[in-house]
């Protein structure tokens, strides 16, 4: 059965010494297929699914509305507030009303602290520099303020955070196989000498059975003049016997 609760309410007085309003429920999870969670359930890796497109896209704002309210949801105190940080870094001053509610919104799921952190700069014209987040920040301090600031995050998330191996495995998690073949080839191509590339790389070759992406990539070799594994050359030897008993 599909549970439908309100995604963030708070009741907390009239208003604060901020003027930030006392009563605020957000909207429904219901109003919106992406956030349809069915038995009260969440996978465990949706956080980490989230985290992964928000790094490579993070003006996508639904995806850091959907992180808020799994974090908020699951009470993730420590991921909520790395959530709404890395929300404020990308709006860059702007949606003042949306950053409130969120805020004010989340409030019972976050310490003193988080709160008195986030209320300070919604009142000190939204200084993102003076904005710290924590170990589950995206967006960390240097790396935010201007929307160039923020594409630049996104790249050095995409290229330093996700290792072209964590990467693929990513890939392979959520069955985008093609995708998880072409980051390996290209880094197998740049760094022949990591074993535990060519490893995932034949896995997968192995696994889907792609002669065809196996003689390819032998052939890169040959022209790039590349010394292959060993497992190379078992795994050639292993389909063409394959091929032979049919």
């Amino acid at each position: 059965m599909t549970s439908f609760q309100k995604l963030i309410t708070c009741s907390e007085g009239q208003k604060d010494a901020h003027g930030f309003p006392a009563w605020n429920n957000i909207f429904l999870p219901s109003d919106s297929n992406a956030f349809y969670f069915v038995d009260n359930r969440l996978p465990e890796h949706v956080l980490r699914n989230l985290v992964f497109h928000i790094s490579r896209k993070p003006r996508q704002l639904i995806t850091h509305i959907q992180r808020i309210y799994h974090c908020y949801y699951a009470n993730l105190s420590e991921q909520l507030f790395a959530a709404l940080v890395d929300f404020l870094v990308v709006l860059d001053r702007r949606g003042t009303k949306i950053s409130r509610r969120m805020i004010i919104g989340t409030r019972s799921k976050l310490s003193r602290e988080q709160y008195k952190s986030l209320q300070a700069f919604m009142v000190n014209e939204m200084d993102i520099s003076a904005l710290a987040g924590n170990q589950y920040s995206i967006f960390t301090k240097g790396l935010i303020g201007t929307q160039d600031l923020v594409q630049q995050a996104a790249s050095a998330s995409t290229k330093q955070a996700y290792d072209p191996l964590n990467l693929a495995r990513d890939y392979i998690e959520y069955s985008q196989l093609a995708e998880a073949r072409d980051v390996l080839e290209k880094a197998i191509v740049n760094e022949p000498h990591r074993l535990e590339l060519h490893q995932s790389l034949l896995e997968l070759y192995k696994s889907t059975q792609d002669v065809s992406g196996l003689k390819k990539m032998v052939d890169i070799f040959a022209d790039l003049n590349i010394a292959m594994p060993d497992d190379w050359n078992e795994l050639m030897t292993l389909f063409m016997s394959s091929s032979n008993e049919q």
